[in-house]
């Protein structure tokens, strides 16, 4: 009996541990897509589920430069998950944008396309919603979402999930037709009457 549990525990850590325990390459920034090999296979790989058990998560329906959007996973089993790939996107595109800060416990930046534009995972420790993602545009992008590739073990894993469409909005230093005559009328008026 202890011949098997033992046999079992190994085969559980290393199922766990052939999963890239130091976060995504480079190499899978643009499909997302896990290159876990099945069991000693030099040319077959595992493929990701169907099924959507977790979901990317964020309460912005807009940006705008230089503010932070906060992006999260949600797991409808609540049994977290080891590993992510997580970028931001423009709807139409695979370029991940922006810049990631911050990094929660056991993840950290990694650069695809531009410094820190993604995230990933650091180590194969569970990971919850609690680990919090920070987002920072450095532009308007136009329509964008949040990409994450996550995976719950090596054989497990879900590829390319999406947030809802998040519109870029414009620049903090932008103003609406409004705002400009209420705030250039008055100047002028008290301009004319200095003369």
């Amino acid at each position: 009996m202890f011949l098997y549990l033992a046999t079992f525990v190994t085969f559980i850590y290393v199922q766990t541990t052939l999963s890239l325990p130091g976060g995504a390459p480079t190499g899978a920034c643009t499909s997302m897509t896990p290159r876990h090999r099945l069991n000693g296979s030099s040319t077959e790989f595992i493929q990701g589920q169907s099924s959507i058990r977790y979901s990317v998560v964020t309460m912005n329906s807009s940006y705008k430069t230089g503010d932070v959007v906060r992006v999260w996973i949600e797991d409808n089993q609540s049994t977290g998950y080891r590993g992510i790939l997580l970028q931001a996107r423009r709807t139409s595109g695979n370029t991940p944008l922006g810049r990631w800060r911050n990094p929660p416990a056991n993840t950290k930046l990694i650069t695809c396309a531009n410094e820190n534009d993604a995230i990933t995972h650091d180590n194969t420790m569970v990971k919850t919603r609690n680990a919090v993602y920070e987002w920072v545009p450095s532009q308007n992008y136009g329509d964008i979402e949040f990409v994450a590739t996550v995976a719950e073990m090596r054989t497990l894993f879900w590829v390319q999930l999406k947030t809802s469409t998040l519109t870029g909005g414009a620049s903090q230093l932008m103003y609406s037709g409004r705002h400009l005559v209420l705030t250039v009328f008055p100047l002028l008026i008290s301009l004319l009457m200095q003369y």
